[in-house]
């Protein structure tokens, strides 16, 4: 685990740190389309081939760790928490894989606005920039908390329990909703007729604004579910199941 969050704290780190060292626009000049166009081929092969094995980096792990849960499952007592260790990893699962979308997206973009020179504005810039560092702490966060989830000893810390999901699901939620309305703020009318003329990257931009509504909903669904598990709790506390056995004759 610790290799796949690294190399995505690394590779956001890469694309934040390089607009640091961003020239003055007075002394700037635009690339020419042949050294754009290499530029754009080599930044695409390379997130194509890194993004693959950031992946593979998380799943080997987390297919030995499923297979060694099942090996040594851990008892539950309720109904809903069965269900919960069997679809709660899968959650978590898509939660990472849209979050590493949104992180291949969103880098390709600021790379492109950085060697070109053509972000449409410092809003939209500062958006996709904010959703890189939401999408890297989404990648690595419930990364782990798939493996909390699957450990037979991490599954019973503090660290795992619904209290702390449901901080962290609700802390995730406010960064993915602030940086989807710093970036709707910039282009409010993005998947409306005709809304891609004179936009360049139009598709990219489409594309990481859906990835980040897809996000919200999907921890929506998330902070829906731990309210019911909570309520649920909450009533088998007020009102315990009462066992009734017949007297003998």
């Amino acid at each position: 685990m610790l290799p796949f969050a690294s190399s995505v704290c690394i590779l956001g780190a890469l694309v934040c740190g390089s607009f640091a060292l961003q020239s003055s626009p007075t002394v700037s000049s635009a690339p020419d389309v042949s050294s754009s166009k290499i530029y754009t081929s080599a930044i695409s092969s390379v997130i194509a081939a890194v993004t693959p094995m950031l992946a593979l980096i998380y799943f080997c792990p987390l297919y030995l760790l499923y297979r060694h849960s099942k090996r040594h499952p851990r008892s539950i007592n309720k109904i809903s928490g069965a269900r919960v260790q069997q679809y709660g990893p899968l959650v978590y699962v898509f939660l990472l894989a849209v979050s590493l979308a949104e992180v291949a997206d969103a880098t390709w973009l600021l790379l492109q606005f950085r060697f070109n020179n053509n972000a449409p504005d410092p809003i939209t810039r500062s958006g996709v920039r904010f959703l890189l560092c939401v999408s890297c702490w989404t990648t690595v966060t419930s990364g782990t908390y798939t493996l909390f989830f699957l450990d037979p000893l991490w599954s019973r810390r503090p660290i795992a329990s619904i209290g702390t999901q449901a901080v962290w699901v609700l802390v995730t939620w406010i960064f993915w909703v602030a940086g989807a309305g710093l970036f709707n703020k910039s282009f409010p009318r993005l998947f409306m007729s005709g809304s891609c003329d004179g936009v360049v990257y139009c598709g990219q931009l489409q594309a990481i604004s859906a990835l980040a509504v897809v996000q919200i909903l999907t921890l929506t669904f998330g902070m829906l579910v731990i309210t019911w598990l909570v309520w649920q709790s909450a009533r088998s506390i007020r009102h315990p199941m009462v066992i009734r056995v017949a007297a003998a004759i």
